[in-house]
């Protein structure tokens, strides 16, 4: 969702230079409406509509596209609303009655034109979903309620496993209400499975079904892939999700972080999932005093964490002491590197940025000199070149080049948001010509492992790592 911020940002950037400061108000409010409206006709738009209160436009207009603040008024945003819920009905209608039939499936799967994309009919879908079994595939909790502590830290040390150590599943929140991400899902979901358990969170049994109707279409296996009925308000579960830490006893905790975005209404669904997941596992759950992402979070497993200083922006009651105390209470964190954040990047996540290959070496994004961020990843790699790994040796550093772009594009494509998962590292690709260079340096980074590229090219920002959330053995 934070990815389309960007994209509704560069609508207005021309209008910005055009309408400056010397045309009449009036004229460029009304210009501002209607590229606003034009743009939310004329676009899948991939955001949480039904989270949104009048304020969430504003804000989310205004982070954009900062010079437009002063013209925004009540009007302007009520007839963008009215636009979006006209377009958007279907997702309006989804959330707010909720679906809880066959019928009700059927009818979404026919609006949203995903029947076509099955090639089924009416009676055809509700023929399939009628006899679908979902016990099989379920998840049933291990507990009515979630142990839940709000205000103590974990009683025993704890650790937090890096990426490269054995996992045993994977969380995928499926983009129900994002019809035209189907497919690029499952393509995710199907290669999770292959090395892992794939937890998919759906609302409920229906929208189980309707996810295995579509799996069943597209001849994906169920065989590794569960579902839990978590409500979610949209699919960055790397930022929502449970983070699995081990205890000195060797008992899984998780850890529920404050999930809270500043340029956007509270999405209320999101923010309480890993306390709801809590139960299904009869897993501890800890709630972290801290305001953070998981997209911001990167270990080698061994007590070194790696974070943009974004995470005391999001927490201006916090000092750098009193961070590294809740990160080590909480995540087991003995070495806090912290870097500066990009300056005007949306996510403030390091997960774009650096990723662990192992303990030892470290993947950092390159980019073309002509780019606005080339600069900060050059002194990124340098300082980390230049910081000592867990084994004492300076980091070695492999540089992974984006794919060549502008400053005024929408698209801050990153080949580092992949997941490593066991024997598998699974890559985003963009249909571009640099996504063979990307997976060649992948494959000559990480010999052992299976190289698979998902094209997440309709993702402007974000994409794999920022959509899953790994669960360790």
């Amino acid at each position: 969702m934070k990815a389309k911020l960007i994209m509704i940002g560069c609508v207005f950037f021309v209008i910005g230079i055009i309408a400056g400061y010397f045309l009449p108000r009036k004229l460029v409010q009304w210009q501002l409406e209607k590229q606003g409206n034009d743009y939310f006709s004329n676009n899948d738009v991939n955001l949480p509509f039904q989270t949104y209160t009048s304020f969430g436009y504003e804000n989310i207009i205004a982070n954009a596209a900062p010079w437009t603040k002063q013209f925004i008024d009540e009007n302007m945003i009520s007839s963008i609303e009215k636009t979006v819920r006209k377009k958007y009905a279907y997702r309006f209608d989804a959330a707010i009655n909720s679906l809880e039939s066959e019928n009700d499936i059927v009818n979404y799967l026919k609006v949203t034109s995903l029947l076509n994309e099955m090639q089924l009919s009416v009676e055809q879908a509700q023929f399939k979903l009628e006899k679908i079994s979902i016990s099989q595939n379920l998840i049933v909790p291990k507990n009515d309620f979630t142990k839940a502590f709000m205000n103590a830290t974990p009683t025993h040390p704890v650790r937090l496993p890096a990426e490269f150590e054995p996992i045993k599943s994977v969380f995928v929140s499926f983009p129900i209400y994002y019809p035209g991400q189907w497919k690029t899902h499952t393509e995710l979901i199907n290669s999770i499975s292959s090395e892992a358990e794939a937890i998919v969170l759906v609302p409920n049994e229906y929208w189980q079904k309707a996810v295995m109707l579509y799996f069943e279409q597209k001849a994906i296996s169920l065989a590794n892939i569960r579902f839990a009925y978590i409500n979610t308000d949209d699919v960055w579960t790397r930022d929502y999700g449970p983070t699995t830490v081990i205890n000195s006893n060797g008992e899984k905790i998780f850890i529920w972080n404050n999930y809270y975005e500043e340029y956007n209404s509270y999405h209320k669904l999101s923010a309480d999932a890993t306390c709801d997941l809590g139960r299904y596992f009869d897993i501890p759950v800890y709630r972290v005093p801290l305001i953070v992402e998981g997209g911001n979070i990167i270990t080698d497993g061994e007590g070194t964490f790696i974070m943009f200083n974004s995470v005391l922006v999001n927490n201006p009651d916090y000092n750098l002491s009193k961070l590294k105390k809740v990160m080590k209470d909480y995540y087991g964190c003995k070495n806090l590197i912290l870097l500066p954040l990009l300056k005007d990047e949306l996510t403030g996540h390091i997960d774009m940025v650096v990723k662990f290959v192992d303990k030892n070496t470290l993947m950092v994004i390159e980019s073309d000199i002509s780019y606005k961020w080339y600069q900060d990843f050059e002194n990124i790699a340098k300082e980390l070149s230049e910081t000592k790994s867990i084994d004492g040796n300076n980091y070695k550093i492999i540089r992974l080049r984006m794919p060549k772009t502008n400053n005024e594009s929408v698209n801050f494509w990153s080949y580092i948001n992949s997941l490593t998962l066991n024997g598998s590292v699974i890559i985003p690709v963009f249909g571009v010509s640099e996504d063979i260079a990307a997976l060649d340096a992948y494959r000559k980074a990480m010999p052992n492992y299976k190289i698979i590229g998902i094209n997440f090219s309709k993702y402007p920002v974000g994409s794999v790592h920022c959509q899953t959330k790994e669960m360790f053995k």
